[in-house]
């Protein structure tokens, strides 16, 4: 924003510069963040996602297998989580 804005808008000038400077610095630490993620880590999270999808995988063939929830069922469900998060 600068000075212009300052002199223009007074405080509300400052208050946007505030929340610039603010979205500036969240940006800079979420970079830093990303930064500081080495490929062990990288790796732990995923073999955990791994392990956490063949877990998922084996629960829902024993709930289809034990008739709790049938293949269809199930695939709705899917079909219908992506539908709400590709609208969001």
């Amino acid at each position: 924003m600068g000075w212009a804005n300052w002199l223009l808008l007074g405080d509300l000038g400052q208050q946007l510069d505030i929340h610039e400077v603010r979205d500036q610095v969240e940006r800079l630490q979420i970079e830093r963040d990303l930064a500081n993620w080495d490929i062990r880590k990288i790796r732990e999270v995923a073999d955990e996602l791994l392990e956490l999808e063949l877990r998922h995988g084996l629960l829902v063939r024993l709930l289809i297998r034990k008739g709790l929830i049938t293949a269809e069922e199930y695939a709705g469900l899917i079909a219908a989580a992506r539908a709400t998060n590709s609208k969001e």
